[in-house]
């Protein structure tokens, strides 16, 4: 609000005032309004707006129907038609014709589902096998890990969710045939498969796993075992009769079911659930209630796991046995909110943890995840990551390093910039918004210091052998980075749009612009004259205390105080009809009106803020124009940045941990020199390394890999392979299992090997001086038991599933990790359980993976359970033993070493005595503990009486002895007569 005020001396001068009206927000001369508090249309000069759409190139805008669409619930296409007509061309085989056309045709169905923050889960079914294959949660997969999904599983029909995201279905389908094309036609079957659009009912996580239970896929051949829990009363129980009923029941299903697939992978269980709805209805759809038929058709005979090629499979025990990734919810409990993305958790002392905070960018951060969530199989991948931390952690390479570093603290994710231009959001991105962090400002710093870093590469030395170098050089547009940075610099005024909360334009763009700013500047001296001419038409007195203001919203008016006995202005114009004041609206303290020189200066200049706002958004949406047309290329290029920050954290962060770089290899090996643990190293004042060897099974040839090694023309490429596939049967070790104390490291030892073999894939430097890590294609663990209320399971019940689970998905070249299995149970029956678990890894002849155990139960080893074998080694964890010394803790000295052999004890005494427990236990149990190494009868030994029961026992023994020397029948001839006779009676009462 702009006003003119009097003074006592009688000169007027222009004041700044705030209105407090709660009908409109006055607005000052150097603060103009938002623009979003102006919504003009009525001015001849403004011109409509344009609206920029949202699609991705070749699409049609115009095929896509309104969110409420009802998409159609079920499509079916009779794909026996290409049969049929086959028989009409080979009439000479109208038989086998028939039959061709009465068979089902071979289908994959395919089964998609993306959630927030893109987790993926999918299944598919191959009718020709009848075997259902379910994948693993895929964490941060997004629209690229569908893409990867599709084209290993190359479905026939592709199942979607009502509640998927809009890119999700865009992409399976891009000219809308499911929702009715541009030419008005909703024929879907030019795509290469059956979209179906499924109501989000059907994905449901419980119906899901219900289904999959109601296959009945173990009840034969099951062992007679029933489960029963309290209040287990579940409609879908049916525990049958006769052989093999036993596992008929859901309690027993679902341990089953978990021995061979993840049932904790919530999305893709759904997906499954939605699946086998869809084969459900296609059944009823083609056959008759009465039908032999439906049970051959569509049938489910398998339910397998599988994982992508070229990606480790891993699950979520191993993530959190681990700690690859852990998040930590925020202490402040106002800070958590309901979803994930709102939950205010952070990165925890995880491995990714170690990484994360070196990445500067939103992107960066985001495909860094990704690359510890899904290890690489590919070795030329894995190098190249190796490659470009060797490169950029030479020493000459500090400089131009670090000045990388700070160019990507600047830079935002470009996708995001250009989602807030296309909606014609300008404000910050930031949480508190603002015009430094405004889209404009992003641009300017995105094309400023992308430039920079291009400049930086060239210094690098090596960089001619990076991918990424390569990348940056051919793919990114200097040119047209620096002409989007020098459009905006030249056309947005950045001091004046921090001043004014909106976009502001700078002066010399637009000369009819500048035009009516300056105008709009000397409206100042306008209210100054006008403010006269008005003090001079009424009494002095009033007009000491006159204001001539303006309102964008309103126009010019003229305020003088409000009288509070009247509740009226002290001065309201003349009688006369011209010189009249009507007024518009008061607050408490002031009364504001409009006269004839009042509406004539709204005719004039009373629009001249709306038609400048108007002309700069004009300004701006052309030049967010000319930005969106190099959409692809900034989207390319901060990818491309975003790369280049992921790299750069893994080579910060082997500089800053002192990890050396690994060496990758197809011969199925661990060879580890100084191993460490990251994260346990970190928690401790000094760390003691250690050594690995094992060497799993050759496994059996890859008649795929030879072919295309054979194939190709590069005799030096053969030679090198050849020599693989001789040095594939090194000897060596492919089981370790640990003995030894507790406390002495056997876990973290354990734990160490698997997250160097985990880093190595994710192309990372690793805890060790020197390894050599094979290509391994998963990592199974049994070291945690993740218990919950929520399953009615007990603790070693999952460690079972656990166990189970990677005894059906291991190969030769997968890691095993398990820590003292059988713990849980009776020790006859957890040794029992533990040594057949061994006993199979070691059966498993060329096919045996890498296993690396811990154990307490000795027996299986001194016994001979567990014969030795060149695939078989022991070690433990040094520990030196000083029996004079008077206190217990002192007598063990844990020095963390590992060492080759087997150790027959457990000092689990010493470990109790270090952990608090009372002294006189820890006595009890080691006088026991001598008690049964002599082979004495712990029973007898512990059958210890007090003196009163002692006496007691004497006195009955007397009494037995006295009762079998007597003769009964003279006693009892001579009873009424006879002393002795009274005094035994009285004895034996």
């Amino acid at each position: 609000m702009i006003a003119a005020k009097r003074r006592r001396d009688g000169s007027i001068t222009a004041t700044p005032t705030v209105s407090q009206s709660n009908d409109a927000r006055a607005s000052s001369f150097v603060q103009s309004s938002p623009l979003r508090h102006y919504q003009r249309t009525k001015h001849p000069q403004q011109r409509p707006t344009k609206r920029v759409g949202l699609h991705l190139p070749g699409n049609n805008p115009g095929s896509s129907a309104p969110s409420f669409y009802v998409r159609p619930g079920y499509r079916h296409s009779s794909l026996s038609s290409v049969a049929a007509s086959a028989v009409d061309v080979a009439r000479e085989n109208e038989i086998e014709g028939e039959q061709e056309e009465d068979s089902d045709p071979d289908e994959v169905i395919m089964c998609v589902d993306m959630r927030e923050r893109g987790t993926v889960g999918c299944c598919y079914y191959e009718s020709s096998t009848g075997s259902l294959h379910l994948v693993e949660d895929i964490q941060c997969g997004g629209l690229e890990m569908i893409g990867t999904l599709k084209l290993h599983i190359q479905p026939t029909v592709v199942i979607l969710s009502m509640r998927v995201d809009e890119t999700v279905e865009r992409y399976f389908d891009p000219d809308g045939r499911s929702r009715g094309s541009a030419n008005g036609d909703s024929d879907q079957f030019s795509l290469p498969y059956v979209l179906e659009i499924r109501p989000s009912q059907e994905f449901s996580y419980d119906a899901g796993k219900n289904k999959l239970i109601n296959l009945r896929l173990f009840a034969d051949g099951s062992p007679e075992i029933s489960f029963i829990t309290p209040a287990d009363n579940d409609p879908y129980d049916d525990y049958g009769e006769g052989i093999g009923a036993g596992y008929t029941g859901r309690q027993g299903q679902l341990l089953r079911l978990s021995a061979s697939i993840d049932i904790e992978s919530r999305l893709t269980i759904g997906c499954a659930g939605a699946l086998l709805t869809y084969v459900t209805r296609r059944k009823a759809v083609k056959y008759l209630p009465n039908d032999v038929n439906p049970g051959n058709s569509f049938r489910i005979s398998t339910i397998e796991m599988f994982s992508l090629k070229g990606i480790m499979f891993v699950n979520a025990d191993t993530l959190a046995s681990l700690q690859i990734l852990q998040s930590e919810s925020n202490p402040n409990t106002h800070s958590q909110g309901p979803t994930n993305a709102s939950s205010g958790s952070k990165e925890g002392l995880s491995v990714y943890g170690l990484f994360h905070h070196f990445a500067r960018t939103p992107q960066g951060k985001y495909l860094l995840r990704q690359y510890f969530l899904r290890p690489s199989l590919d070795l030329n991948v894995i190098n190249q990551r190796l490659e470009t931390a060797s490169v950029f952690l030479r020493p000459d390479n500090n400089g131009p390093m670090n000045g990388i570093v700070k160019s990507l603290g600047q830079i935002k994710n470009m996708r995001t910039v250009m989602i807030h231009l296309r909606k014609g959001i300008s404000n910050g991105l930031s949480r508190g918004g603002g015009i430094k962090s405004g889209i404009w400002s992003s641009l300017r710093s995105f094309a400023f210091h992308t430039l920079q870093i291009r400049d930086a590469l060239a210094e690098v030395n090596g960089m001619e052998s990076l991918k990424i170098g390569t990348k940056i050089l051919q793919k990114l547009d200097p040119h047209g980075l620096a002409r989007i940075g020098r459009n905006v610099s030249g056309i947005v005024d950045f001091v004046a749009s921090a001043d004014m909360h909106r976009t502001v334009v700078k002066s010399g763009v637009s000369a009819e612009l500048d035009n009516m700013k300056r105008t709009y500047d000397g409206i100042e001296d306008l209210l100054n004259l006008t403010s006269q001419e008005i003090a001079a038409t009424i009494p002095a007195i009033f007009s000491l205390d006159l204001n001539v203001i303006f309102f964008p919203q309103i126009g010019f008016l003229i305020s003088i105080p409000l009288n509070p006995d009247t509740g009226r202005g002290d001065w309201e114009g003349g009688e006369i009809q011209d010189q009249h004041w009507d007024r518009i609206f008061s607050t408490a303290t002031r009364v504001y009106y409009k006269d004839f020189r009042m509406r004539e200066l709204d005719e004039t200049l009373g629009d001249m803020y709306a038609v400048i706002c108007d002309k700069e958004i004009e300004i701006i949406h052309e030049l967010g124009e000319r930005v969106l047309e190099q959409e692809a290329m900034l989207n390319q290029a901060s990818d491309i940045c975003g790369e280049l920050d992921s790299l750069l954290a893994l080579a910060q962060g082997a500089r800053s941990y002192k990890f050396s770089r690994p060496r990758i290899t197809r011969n199925n090996v661990i060879q580890i020199k100084g191993g460490r643990h990251a994260l346990q190293e970190l928690t401790v004042p000094a760390y003691v390394p250690n050594d690995t060897f094992l060497v799993g099974g050759p496994g059996p040839p890859d008649p795929t890999e030879f072919q295309e090694v054979q194939a190709g023309n590069d005799e030096a490429t053969r030679e090198v392979f050849q020599k693989t596939i001789d040095s594939d049967a090194l000897e060596g070790p492919s089981m370790l299992i640990m003995t030894g104390p507790n406390y002495s490291g056997k876990s973290v030892y354990l734990k160490q090997v698997a997250l160097i073999v985990y880093m190595a894939h994710v192309g990372c430097f690793v805890p060790a001086d020197r390894a050599i890590v094979g290509l391994t294609d998963k990592i199974l663990t049994r070291i945690a038991t993740r218990e919950t209320v929520s399953r009615s399971q007990s603790a070693f019940m999952i460690d079972l599933q656990q166990v189970a689970l990677a005894m059906t998905l291991t190969t030769h070249r997968s890691l095993v990790i398990i820590d003292e299995f059988g713990k849980g149970t009776d020790s006859s029956d957890g040794a029992g359980l533990a040594c057949g678990v061994f006993e199979h890894f070691l059966g498993l002849g060329i096919d045996r993976p890498k296993v690396l155990g811990a154990t307490h139960f000795h027996e299986i080893i001194e016994n001979g359970f567990l014969q030795p074998r060149p695939s078989l080694t022991y070690g433990y964890m040094e520990v030196r033993l000083d029996r004079e010394a008077k206190d217990l803790e002192d007598q063990v000295t844990y020095l963390y070493n590992f060492r080759a052999g087997r150790s027959n004890t457990s000092y689990g005494s010493c470990c109790a005595t270090l952990n608090g427990v009372d002294a006189t236990i820890v006595d009890r149990a080691n006088y026991l503990l001598d008690i049964s190494a002599k082979g004495e009868d712990l029973v007898i030994a512990c059958a210890k009486i007090s003196e009163k029961e002692e006496n007691e026992l004497k006195d009955a023994e007397e009494i037995a002895r006295l009762f079998l020397i007597q003769d009964f029948r003279s006693l009892f001839t001579s009873v009424n007569g006879s002393q002795e006779a009274r005094n035994i009676l009285a004895k034996l009462i």
